[in-house]
């Protein structure tokens, strides 16, 4: 087999490809064959090997580059499903329904000790603001009626004199005090108001903070 004949097998064996990839792949063997010269023509011949083999090869890597490459829409990943990671409702009822038994007097009790909590708060309170008020006005009620029951006493000098610096004793005690439980008042009353409110608030914060941390499980 010369030349002539391997080209012209070469380009029957091509006849599956298209006109310009035929005409395309028979210039690079011709031009091969040119750049061995006439005289290396069976060498290359024999490197080459049968033109169908070389065909063959040909028509398998027009096939690979001309391959569809499948759609995304087919290998686009499928959304997981979701999944419950928590108690099933069904069980959470039936525990719900075998709870009530005991959770009502559980309740009860509970609520029980919310009121008796708040009304020993409210009584140290109502004790604490009585002592804060009465007190102070008490002294500067016996100041007030010392002095003016002084005026009274004024055919006994001596007497007069010494109820009406009782009076006034009482009257600018009663201020020092009053001073003293308006300060102690600002102190003392905000973070005791506070304390009442989160004392009052935990069972709910804590209701709350449950119910969150069981939705963000059911997700």
């Amino acid at each position: 087999m010369n030349r002539t004949e391997y080209m012209a097998a070469l380009r029957r064996a091509l006849s599956a490809l298209p006109e310009e990839e035929r005409a395309s792949a028979l210039r690079y063997y011709e031009e091969y064959f040119d750049d061995a010269g006439p005289e290396n023509e069976q060498k290359v011949i024999a490197d080459l090997g049968a033109p169908e083999k070389v065909a063959e090869q040909i028509l398998a890597d027009y096939r690979e580059l001309t391959a569809v490459p499948p759609s995304s829409k087919d290998t686009a990943p499928q959304p997981k499903k979701r999944r419950w990671r928590g108690i099933s409702p069904l069980l959470l009822v039936v525990l719900v329904l075998l709870a009530l038994p005991l959770g009502i007097p559980l309740a009860g009790v509970l609520v029980g000790v919310i009121a008796t909590v708040f009304g020993v708060l409210l009584a140290v309170a109502l004790v604490a603001l009585a002592f804060i008020v009465i007190v102070p006005l008490g002294l500067l009620a016996a100041g007030v009626v010392l002095c003016g029951f002084s005026f009274t006493l004024w055919s006994i000098p001596a007497s007069a004199v010494m109820t009406l610096g009782c009076g006034l004793a009482l009257f600018a005690l009663g201020i020092l005090v009053s001073l003293l439980m308006i300060k102690l008042c600002i102190l003392f009353v905000p973070p005791l108001f506070r304390l009442l409110v989160s004392i009052l608030r935990w069972p709910f914060d804590k209701l709350r903070g449950r119910t969150r941390k069981n939705g963000g499980d059911a997700q």
